[in-house]
């Protein structure tokens, strides 16, 4: 189907005490507002006044929680997963239970993590934890480069953009 309008849905820690984690959610919609997609975010509509999450009013629950997310990963063409919080200690369980979901459904799945993070205590067989590194389409070293690639990408992705871009030999255009 071209130009189609892809899903993506935007995983990773969500902690009361690191703004860090809503920015970066804010940052993609803002990056891809003009893109063909649809941006499914879990902080979407929800609101946090000492501590305590809320949805349109409504107190946030375990229930809640994981029933969206689950429903936000199973609507989804592409999971952008930030997994920076692992290299900060944070065991980031939910997003870890998202990845298992995503990779179950054949997803397009793209990681942020860490270049100095490996996640497995076996360093000379693994850079990243194979589970990560497998599964992934693509790991990115911070959302920048993950944001530079998408906005190309999601194009060729989409079908708005299927156009063979060339080849290129010892710095000269071919093809």
């Amino acid at each position: 189907m071209a130009n189609r309008v892809l899903t993506i849905y935007l995983a990773g820690a969500i902690r009361d005490d690191r703004p860090e984690d809503i920015q970066w959610r804010e940052d993609v919609i803002k990056a891809l507002r003009e893109m063909p997609v649809r941006v499914l975010n879990p902080l979407a509509g929800k609101m946090c006044a000492g501590g305590v999450w809320s949805i349109n009013g409504v107190p946030s629950s375990a229930k809640f929680i994981t029933k969206h997310d689950k429903w936000c990963v199973e609507q989804s063409d592409i999971v952008l997963f930030n997994f920076r919080a692992l290299s900060q200690g944070y065991p980031n369980i939910g997003t870890l239970v998202e990845y298992g979901m995503a990779v179950q459904r054949g997803v397009v799945i793209y990681v942020v993590v860490d270049p100095d993070y490996s996640g497995h205590e076996n360093a000379k067989m693994y850079k990243l934890h194979p589970f990560l590194e497998e599964f992934a389409a693509q790991v990115f070293p911070d959302m920048e480069a993950a944001l530079a690639f998408l906005r190309r990408h999601v194009l060729a992705l989409c079908g708005k953009s299927p156009s063979f871009e060339g080849i290129t030999v010892i710095g000269e255009p071919r093809g």
